[in-house]
């Protein structure tokens, strides 16, 4: 269900997660523990890769709102590649929150979009 890959060389890019199917209280803690991984092996700036994603619940959602203010928090940022399905799509619009994640059609743009983000917050939330 997921995938994690990383930028190689350079200085870090953001960590790569592709996830796939359905998304939902059963695959909530497989998510999380993506995440987590990702943060702790030093990416401060997360890509999750949400285009194969066929179904995705509330848990989902809470876990990327998590997941949005821990990169926030780490001097990075999410950002969702899509394109977004139906039902994600659904899920964002539905609960107002399309307007909270920032979402791209492409991996060059999630990258850019990583690296932006990352430049907008070099030190997280904590910095002075």
């Amino acid at each position: 269900m997921t995938d994690t890959t990383r930028d190689p060389g350079g200085p870090p890019g953001p960590a790569v997660l592709r996830f796939r199917g359905e998304l939902d209280f059963a695959h909530e803690r497989e998510l999380a523990e993506a995440v987590d991984a990702a943060l702790a092996g030093g990416a401060r700036a997360l890509v999750l890769d949400v285009s194969a994603v066929t179904f995705a619940d509330s848990s989902t959602l809470r876990t990327l709102v998590l997941t949005q203010q821990r990169t926030e928090a780490a001097g990075g940022g999410l950002v969702l590649l899509g394109p977004l399905s139906l039902a994600v799509r659904r899920l964002l619009e539905i609960t107002a929150t399309d307007g909270y994640f920032t979402v791209v059609d492409s991996l060059p743009q999630a990258r850019a979009a990583a690296a932006d983000l990352s430049l907008r917050n070099p030190h997280g939330a904590g910095a002075e």
